[in-house]
């Protein structure tokens, strides 16, 4: 079954995709990496860029299932992004990287993972 992970590229990001890497490969794959844009923000530091995309594929490389990286555009919730995915893909499950943050960004972070938490249709392990 499939493995979606929600990536940003941090240090927790690339925790949360080795994570989803050991998880696809354990329950068979593949794996879907995606990295949601907001519209109309061009320096956002949660969108990957082509170097964020190499040390990703450079960490997957050699991987025993199937890995897609996906950058997906919305001026919506980033967590509609990611349920939708979960759903398209039938993924059993989404894998996030959440890391304590002081500030508002905080209180954003919180709130898209608690309605990541509470609508997924998969199980969801947050790392």
């Amino acid at each position: 079954m499939a493995v979606v992970v929600g990536f940003i590229p941090t240090e927790v990001g690339f925790k949360a995709l080795a994570a989803a890497r050991e998880e696809a490969e354990q329950r068979g794959g593949p794996l879907i990496i995606v990295n949601v844009l907001r519209e109309g923000i061009s320096e956002d530091p949660r969108h990957a860029n082509d170097q964020h995309r190499e040390i990703a594929r450079d960490l997957l490389r050699g991987s025993a299932v199937r890995v897609e990286f996906r950058q997906e555009s919305t001026q919506d919730d980033i967590a509609d992004v990611l349920l939708d995915m979960v759903e398209a893909e039938d993924a059993e499950l989404l894998v996030l990287g959440v890391r304590r943050q002081q500030d508002l960004a905080r209180h954003l972070l919180g709130l898209t993972v608690q309605k990541l938490l509470l609508s997924a249709n998969s199980e969801v392990l947050v790392v």
